[in-house]
């Protein structure tokens, strides 16, 4: 199946419509996020220090969250026409290894004056509960 065109695509974006993405926490991942944004802190590398903390083990990077609003924006929203313009993420729970994370994106408005789009992000663990939200702008090319 190829992707639409921009113009298309725009036109098919309709309130309630919802894109979604899917991500394994796993230690492979915390190391190498952790070596590509030299953040190192002890929460997201010592269990011990996160423990002592009140956590129950070492805390996923919350912008691991932002890198899969960045795969939903440019992978599976069904267009190559896009780019993401704002994302803000709110954490509301801690994410561990071995949590399997979801992305719900819902788009919740639509600019045709500047080809915005408007969509609300629900992250949930495997166990269905919501350990992030926020909100973001995806732009649609006009070529």
């Amino acid at each position: 199946m190829s992707l639409l065109s921009q113009n298309d695509f725009f036109k098919m974006l309709n309130k309630g419509d919802q894109f979604s993405t899917e991500l394994v926490i796993s230690e492979d991942l915390g190391k190498k996020f952790g070596q590509l944004s030299g953040d190192l802190n002890p929460l997201h590398t010592s269990d011990d220090f996160a423990i002592k903390r009140g956590f129950n083990a070492k805390l996923c990077y919350g912008n691991i969250l932002g890198c899969m609003v960045s795969k939903m924006v440019g992978m599976n929203l069904g267009s190559d026409d896009v780019m993401l313009i704002s994302q803000k993420i709110d954490f509301n729970h801690p994410v561990y290894n071995g949590n399997t994370i979801t992305l719900i994106g819902e788009v919740v408005n639509k600019s045709e004056a500047v080809r915005v789009v408007d969509i609300v992000l629900s992250f949930f663990n495997e166990n269905k509960m919501k350990v992030g939200s926020g909100r973001c702008q995806v732009k649609v090319f006009n070529i």
